[in-house]
């Protein structure tokens, strides 16, 4: 069994990291390696959504710093580089990609959960970004995510303590959106997943760009980006069949994704 799993189930990619010996922690060869797998489900065009979880004790485990220890100011800007672009790709992607946390997710392991659209915790999840303790400060868009979702003095907290929160600490500050037990954190991100891809699939990509707009535009700008995305979706068939069926009162609707 490799390094990553790569699973179908119906229009869901599943991606489960498998490094289990080194609790999925992150090197540069691991990294190429996600790349080439959100490269297989982004080119597929049954794929529809992407959940990403770990093996066994851990969702990642943060980076492997015996991978970054030996490095200096500038050898170090490569790597860092490296897993900051995953996670942009991730932030970035068209379809939705779900994290679904099992164990812990440190350091770069939440960085990664972060870049994601939604977040799933299993109860025995621990979360939390400790490189003030080694040292350092996060790479790979900590400080920048953190605060966004969970507002700046939770941040400041976490990141200035290194603190580890548990999986309901972790929905209490909104960095998760819900906890389930471990047993069913798949089935849940599963039935997730599902829920998303009976709707129009370009309408929600549309939505994932425009949400993430808002991070980085004026309310108005926004707002006109918005406008942009809504009005270029009734040039679509899925606008006539989504409203077609809402006005002829049907049950079940059959988008096209066109």
């Amino acid at each position: 069994m490799g390094s990553i799993i790569y699973e179908k189930n119906g229009h869901t990619a599943l991606i489960t990291l498998n490094r289990q010996e080194t609790l999925n922690a992150l090197c540069e060869k691991f990294i190429a390696e996600i790349n080439e797998t959100l490269d297989r489900a982004e080119s597929d065009p049954d794929i529809y959504t992407i959940i990403i979880t770990g093996s066994g004790k851990s969702f990642i485990a943060g980076a492997d710093i015996s991978e970054m220890y030996e490095k200096d100011e500038m050898s170090i800007m490569p790597w860092a580089a490296l897993a900051c672009d995953l996670c942009m790709r991730i932030e970035n992607m068209d379809k939705p990609v779900i994290a679904a946390i099992n164990g812990y997710a440190l350091g770069g392991g939440l960085e990664l959960a972060m870049a994601c659209d939604i977040r799933l915790a299993s109860e025995n999840a621990e979360m939390g970004l400790p490189e003030t303790g080694l040292g350092v400060i996060c790479g790979s868009g900590g400080t920048q995510r953190l605060p966004r979702l969970i507002g700046t003095g939770a941040a400041k907290e976490m990141i200035y303590t290194a603190k580890i929160i548990d999986a309901q600490t972790a929905k209490e500050l909104r960095l998760v959106n819900r906890v389930t037990s471990q047993g069913s954190l798949t089935d849940e991100a599963l039935a997730l997943c599902h829920d998303i891809e009976k709707n129009g699939q370009l309408a929600v990509r549309a939505a994932k760009r425009s949400i993430n707009a808002s991070d980085h535009m004026s309310i108005q700008s926004g707002c006109l980006f918005e406008r942009e995305n809504f009005s270029a979706l009734f040039a679509t068939e899925d606008q006539k069949t989504g409203m077609g069926a809402f006005l002829e009162k049907k049950k079940e609707i059959h988008f096209k994704n066109r």
